[in-house]
């Protein structure tokens, strides 16, 4: 509740903010930056480290704003939000996104050490085709899951936020437009990502293919 005034944030509100720094942290910048450093630098060597360290961010504010949002509730007497009445998607999830973020996390590991023997893959789309553990791919079109699932809790803890604040206050538009900007840019920045592998792709083995059209014109071996 409010303060006598009606004025000011109470424990309640002051937590549920903490807990949208947190949120927004997670999912507007280390998981979108490790998911961009993993399509646009794997030929970098340092790509996988710093995929490592946003990503263990990521865990690790995850579970700082869920363990601030459970204190939230329970400091209101409305029990957990996950059963009962007063049930709420936002809440729902959250707790998935928690348990799937860890899943990914074993995946990720058990990914880097599947060993898979280096094959040259020509044509557009090269990570799709490459021949590689099954759970490499399954490592990254999780994530692109888990991701999804962040955006959409933070949209419905901003609807959330308008409906049950108990500061009767709303998030400001310059913040939700600030979520859909960033969102649309880091969206746009992946599908990008695969647009420039799909044209690189087709112009590298149309260079290999023009390659052995001259070697067999020379009458020289391709080596």
């Amino acid at each position: 509740m409010p303060d006598a005034k009606g004025q000011g944030f109470d424990y309640h509100d002051t937590l549920i903010i903490a807990h949208a720094v947190f949120a927004s942290m997670a999912t507007l910048i280390t998981a979108p930056a490790a998911i961009l450093v993993a399509r646009y630098f794997r030929s970098r060597a340092w790509w996988f480290k710093a995929h490592i360290v946003l990503q263990t961010l990521t865990v690790a504010f995850t579970i700082i704003f869920f363990t601030l949002s459970a204190v939230a509730v329970a400091s209101g007497g409305h029990g957990t939000q996950f059963v009962g009445p007063k049930k709420d998607p936002h809440h729902d999830l959250g707790l998935s996104v928690v348990i799937l973020l860890w899943v990914e996390a074993i995946f990720g590991i058990a990914a880097h050490y599947t060993h898979t023997e280096h094959s040259e893959t020509h044509g557009a789309f090269p990570t799709i085709k490459a021949k590689k553990s099954p759970l490499r791919h399954l490592h990254a079109w999780y994530g692109i899951f888990v991701a999804g699932l962040l955006y959409a809790g933070m949209k419905t803890g901003i609807d959330e936020w308008n409906m049950v604040a108990d500061s009767g206050t709303l998030v400001p538009s310059g913040i939700q437009i600030a979520f859909w900007v960033i969102f649309s840019l880091e969206i746009a920045a992946y599908v990008i990502g695969w647009t420039l592998e799909a044209f690189r792709g087709k112009s590298n083995l149309r260079m290999i293919s023009d390659h052995s059209t001259d070697e067999e014109k020379d009458g020289s071996p391709s080596i």
